[in-house]
C-alpha cells in the first residue's frame, strides 16, 4: 500500500518494463560485430526469461503490462537468433 491508501501497480509491472528495455538493447546490439554480440548474449536471454515472468503475472490479473512484456521477450528471442545466426555464418 502507498502511503495515501492507493495500490502500488509499478512493482509487478516490473519485470515486463525491464524485459522491454533489455528487448530493445539486445535487439539492437545484435547487429554490431564482436562487442554488440556479448551484449545481447546477455540482455537477449534476460528479456526473454523477464518477459514470460511479465507475461504470466499479466495473465494472472497481477500486472497490467502484457504488451511490453510480449514485446520484450520476443526482441529478446529475436535478439539471440540474430546472434547464433552471427556465430554460424562467420565460424
Amino acid at each position: 500500500m502507498a502511503p495515501d491508501g492507493t495500490r502500488e501497480t509499478s512493482r509487478p509491472n516490473r519485470p515486463g518494463d525491464i524485459s522491454l528495455s533489455m528487448g530493445v538493447v539486445a535487439f539492437l546490439f545484435s547487429f554490431v560485430p564482436v562487442m554488440g554480440d556479448v551484449v545481447a548474449a546477455v540482455a537477449g536471454p534476460l528479456a526473454l526469461v523477464l518477459g514470460a515472468i511479465g507475461v504470466r503475472r499479466s495473465e494472472r490479473g497481477v500486472a497490467t503490462n502484457f504488451g511490453p512484456s510480449l514485446i520484450g521477450a520476443t526482441l529478446g528471442a529475436l535478439a539471440i537468433l540474430v546472434v547464433a545466426l552471427m556465430f554460424a555464418v562467420t565460424r
